[in-house]
């Protein structure tokens, strides 16, 4: 008996570009957009126009208020392909190839500098994309200080 490998390889080949595009799109549009929920500018007293501020090449909505949970930026952002626990191992990380990067593996992790994984934040590396221009300066030092505190061994240098 004999096996078509190319009518299994079509299949196989159509899901994974599928997989990948739908990645690279949620990825792109913010894995699930800004849903901030921050209400701290509210009732200050400020005009819209005092309320919007220009910070990394993003500018904050007027009348609402940046998110600077790195947490919540993360599960947001990030999780679809490093997972919410930040292992690497998210379903949209799964047809990537290299994998998304293990936020835990203290190793690893430990022997980045803030500057080296600000750089990776800003401006993308492999399928991961940029995200300068979409979350603040703030907001990506937030989602640092988060990827941070995943490391095991915990992380002992200087915090964003």
């Amino acid at each position: 008996m004999t096996t078509n490998h190319r009518a299994f390889a079509r299949p196989v080949s159509a899901i994974l570009i599928a997989v990948a595009l739908f990645t690279m799109a949620n990825a792109l549009v913010g894995c699930g957009g800004n849903k901030s929920t921050d209400q701290s500018t509210q009732g200050t007293g400020t005009t819209p126009d005092q309320t919007q501020t220009q910070t990394g090449g993003t500018t904050a909505p007027a009348g609402g208020a940046v998110e600077l949970d790195g947490g919540k930026i993360y599960a947001e952002k990030c999780s679809l392909c490093h997972g919410p626990n930040g292992k690497g191992d998210g379903p949209g990380g799964a047809a990537l190839n290299p994998k998304p990067r293990d936020h835990t593996d203290g190793a690893y992790m430990n022997t980045r500098t803030n500057e080296q994984l600000l750089e990776v934040i800003h401006n993308g590396k492999g399928a991961m994309p940029a995200w300068k221009g979409i979350l603040t300066d703030e907001q990506i030092k937030a989602v640092l200080g988060h990827v941070r505190s995943l490391a095991i061994p915990a992380y002992s240098g200087p915090q964003p």
